[in-house]
């Protein structure tokens, strides 16, 4: 028990040199090593021989056939030389040489017949010359420089001394009466052997500099021989427990583990999910699609963005290059596909300007009132530009437009955030007509529409490494659906499956995420989602309910505003109302950016979609209607760009309703 406790204290001890951090592997080194030793002895000797306590009243007492059988616990001191090279990054060869001491006493007690006793001491002390020849093991533990060493020690004895004295106690009528002996001066532990032991242990590796290393270890040595071959001292054996610290010298480059225990990299799909029209996380187990009758109506962002002190808008921003003596535009031509809509805004605005001669339009340069505020007349020529594209290419009179600027929008997004100053770098619109403006309702039969529409890849990636990159590809058939790219590490990857965007058949949709580290190194995953189709053809030979599909996207809501504001109330009443029916089914959807805190956003997205409802509820008190908010956890157009994120301050209004 006592040895146990002794363990645990001496474990307790190297603890604190445990905690988690990057993995340090030592390279060849060599150094020096000191510590103390906490001895354990095992002894059976015998009493020595009543011949030198000859004479007097003592001798008669003397018992030379009792043994001493009692171990004891005591210190001793320790160092030397102590080397090292890996022989694989995993394994290390470990050798010392060096000075050590090993003690121990014992004790035993004898009645004499006179009625007295006797306290028999023993007392032995070894000094050796060691050698430690071992391996270690590195890279065992994952995040934590910990490592198991084993070894034989071999020890060469030096010098030794014995003491051992002999007491003898009797109370008398007049007092007590006490006599001791002590053996003779200068003696030894006759016929000392070889010492022999088992060491293992654990040492934790910590780099002080580019050359130093210093390493405390905790070891036991299982003693494997006695400490003398004399059969009136066997068997005597001392086991050691050892707390000592490694300070080295590398004398060559640091060993590097292999990448895939460095690192431990590896990369899984957490969870694939949806979001119920509450707002809900459902896992997706299988993708519907459906073939209805389809209305979506595309919000109209008023604004075209421009790169930092840029007049033009890039290819990414806006579609340019329209010729209408070649043909007329028209709008309602468009991919279903809210970012592709706004991608034409001049384009729409100059077909809408045709169609109603009665329009002005009105243009605003703006800046981002930061950089861009030192770039003379650049919110003039972002403006100036606009105007001369819509008279070339829509041959509008010029004194139907008219052109101002602004050093900042007169609704801003933040300037505290990256993603909002680039919003403020714009070109913005007003008309007198709103029908300019308005959102572009796009009618389709016979859509084929996913359920779920908007679908979240959750990826786990495991590494110390930073990311360097990472690609999603989805696809169905080896048809490419989406390539998604980025770098670091991603969140929620969002795919908003567009109308007829998956085949018309019983295809499983085919995903394969891959990341790479700075080191090069790749990890992927893949899998499969089934889709399960449902044709007009199969809903009309099984008489399945068929059913109309209105979306409409309220914007804009203004960069961290709920309220619903003129334009929106216009759509609500004009565009919403009139296609709810009383056995509608209405769901009401908030959305947010990404800019900002993501409970802040959740709160946002409830408030828009709550804003909405109690204003529709007034008006058709016979739908049922229900209102959620999912922040910015489900991203239906992609963040890293202005449009998406003007797109993502909506409120998306999906009326379904049975068509009879």
């Amino acid at each position: 028990m006592n040895r146990t406790l002794l363990a645990l204290v001496a474990l307790l001890c190297f603890v604190p040199f445990s905690s988690a951090q990057d993995i340090v592997i030592p390279p060849a080194r060599i150094g020096l090593y000191g510590g103390l030793g906490i001895d354990m002895s095992s002894m059976n000797g015998k009493i020595w021989n009543s011949s030198y306590f000859t004479g007097g009243q003592f001798g008669p007492h003397a018992n030379d056939s009792l043994s001493f059988a009692n171990g004891s616990t005591t210190l001793a001191g320790t160092f030397g030389l102590i080397g090292g090279f890996p022989i694989t990054p995993t394994i290390h060869f470990t050798g010392r040489l060096g000075y050590n001491n090993i003690n121990s006493s014992s004790t035993a007690t004898q009645n004499t017949a006179d009625g007295g006793t006797i306290q028999h001491s023993i007392s032995g002390s070894t000094s050796l010359l060691e050698f430690t020849p071992g391996v270690e093991f590195y890279n065992l533990f994952s995040g934590i420089s910990l490592h198991p060493l084993v070894g034989l020690e071999f020890g060469i004895p030096l010098s030794s001394s014995l003491s051992q004295t002999m007491a003898y106690k009797k109370s008398l009528p007049n007092g007590d009466s006490a006599v001791t002996l002590n053996l003779p001066d200068g003696r030894e532990v006759p016929n000392t052997t070889m010492r022999a032991a088992l060491m293992l242990g654990l040492g934790y590796t910590m780099k002080l500099s580019e050359k130093f290393y210093l390493q405390p270890e905790l070891t036991y040595r299982l003693p494997l021989t006695n400490v003398s071959s004399d059969p009136n001292f066997t068997p005597w054996k001392v086991g050691q427990i050892r707390l000592s610290v490694n300070i080295f010298f590398a004398i060559a480059p640091p060993a590097e583990p292999p990448a895939e225990a460095k690192r431990g990299f590896t990369v899984e799909m957490e969870k694939i999910v949806a979001y119920d029209r509450d707002g809900r996380e459902q896992p997706v187990s299988v993708v519907n699609v459906e073939d209805v009758r389809y209305n979506e109506m595309f919000p109209m962002i008023p604004y075209v963005f421009c790169e930092e002190n840029k007049s033009e808008p890039s290819d990414d921003m806006q579609m340019l290059g329209i010729a209408p003596e070649k043909g007329e535009f028209n709008p309602e031509g468009l991919p279903l596909d809210a970012i592709e809509v706004n991608r034409n805004t001049l384009n729409i605005i100059g077909a809408r300007m045709r169609k109603y001669p009665q329009a002005t339009l009105t243009i605003i340069g703006t800046t981002d009132g930061k950089a861009e505020g030192k770039t003379k007349d650049l919110a003039a020529q972002r403006a100036n530009f606009a105007k001369t594209y819509l008279v070339t290419a829509f041959n509008i009179p010029a004194d139907r437009i008219s052109t101002t600027t602004s050093a900042l929008p007169a609704r801003p997004s933040t300037s505290n955030d990256p993603d909002g100053v680039a919003e403020n770098r714009r070109i913005e619109f007003k008309s007198n007509v709103p029908d300019v403006l308005t959102p572009l309702t796009i009618t389709a039969d016979n859509q084929r529409i996913a359920t779920p529409d908007v679908i979240a890849f959750h990826t786990k990636i495991t590494t110390s490494d930073s990311l360097n990159g990472w690609q999603m590809h989805i696809g169905q058939a080896g048809r490419t659906l989406r390539d998604l790219r980025g770098t670091g590490r991603p969140g929620a990857l969002t795919w908003a499956i567009k109308p007829n965007e998956l085949s018309a058949a019983q295809v499983p949709i085919d995903y394969e995420f891959t990341a790479s580290t700075v080191e090069g190194d790749t990890q992927h995953v893949s899998g499969s989602i089934p889709v399960d189709y449902i044709s007009s053809v199969k809903k009309r030979t099984e008489n399945l309910p068929d059913r109309t599909i209105d979306k409409y996207s309220l914007i804009l809501f203004d960069f961290d505003k709920s309220t619903i504001n003129e334009d929106n109330q216009r759509i609500l009443e004009q565009m919403v109302l009139p296609s709810i029916k009383s056995n509608s089914k209405v769901a009401i959807i908030g959305y947010t950016d990404r800019i900002g805190n993501d409970d802040y956003n959740a709160k946002l997205s409830r408030e828009r979609a709550e804003s909405v409802r109690v204003f529709l509820a007034s008006r058709a008190k016979d739908a049922s209607i229900t209102a959620s908010g999912v922040g910015e956890t489900r991203q239906i157009f992609t963040n890293d760009m202005p449009i998406g994120r003007q797109l993502s301050r909506t409120v998306q209004v999906i009326v379904e309703t049975p068509r009879r």
